[in-house]
């Protein structure tokens, strides 16, 4: 059911992205590379986290990324999860490891491009001190009251590593937020339609719907045009349709931007 909390135990393989404080340290070395250091992730802190349910606690458990990384999980350093790849576990260039803190990064990347210039001068500069990891998930433990999550295990291959201009909310996709963008206002509007009706959603449109709303959950607008959480089924359905209808009014604003 749509509005049964259990469902937030459900695993979908869907791909998910969490952001940190980096810790960034920078080393010049020779032939114009420079190596970037920093956590991608950070073991046992917990953060809060946004679903059609509303707020639940989450932490990465210590050990999450060790079968991954012992995998020889194909991983791409980039920045804001975009543009070309900077560096790479396949071909040497990106070393990931684990310690008592975290998910340590170490990048090499060429400043002869001028993508890796920028993203070395902002970091030196202080302007960009965070960043977020793509992953999958591959185990997970819940609290009977689905109030807490632990990120026991993670699938890293075919995901990335970024340097990211803001990523200080963890509840942030950038996975959810290409997918909201790439959608249709139809599509949007028929989801918001299926859930004011009563009617049965399936898998994957609860997990987009839910990986929308946690991404819109954080913005600060859209919170505040969403009405409060309610206690009765009925008020928690026209809650979702009013989150996708803000979301549709959010999505053609957003493409009428684009196009002027």
């Amino acid at each position: 059911m749509f509005s049964d909390i259990a469902s937030r135990g459900a695993l979908t393989g869907a791909p998910e992205s969490r952001s940190y404080p980096a810790r960034f340290e920078v080393r010049k070395l020779a032939n114009g590379k420079v190596e970037l250091q920093g956590y991608a992730s950070t073991f046992e802190q917990p953060y809060t986290m946004y679903d059609m349910f509303g707020e639940y606690s989450e932490k990465v458990r210590s050990g999450a990324f060790g079968k991954t990384i012992t995998d020889n999980a194909d991983v791409a350093y980039l920045s804001n999860h975009e543009g070309l790849t900077m560096a790479r576990t396949a071909s040497g260039s990106l070393r990931l490891s684990e310690d008592s803190t975290g998910l340590m990064t170490v990048a090499t990347v060429n400043t002869a491009r001028t993508d890796v210039r920028d993203l070395v001068t902002a970091v030196e500069d202080g302007d960009v001190d965070q960043m977020s990891f793509g992953f999958r998930i591959v185990r997970q433990e819940w609290s009977p009251d689905y109030d807490e999550r632990a990120l026991v295990e993670l699938n890293l291959d075919r995901g990335d590593v970024s340097a990211v201009n803001f990523g200080a909310n963890p509840a942030t996709s950038v996975s959810a937020v290409r997918a909201f963008r790439s959608m249709k206002p139809a599509k949007l509007q028929r989801m918001a339609i299926d859930i004011r009706e009563g009617n049965t959603l399936d898998t994957a449109t609860l997990e987009t719907l839910s990986r929308m709303v946690a991404a819109l959950a954080t913005d600060e607008e859209a919170r505040s045009a969403a009405p409060k959480p309610a206690e009765n089924d009925a008020a928690e359905v026209l809650q979702a349709a009013a989150y996708v209808e803000t979301l549709r009014l959010l999505h053609e604003h957003d493409q009428e931007s684009r196009a002027s």
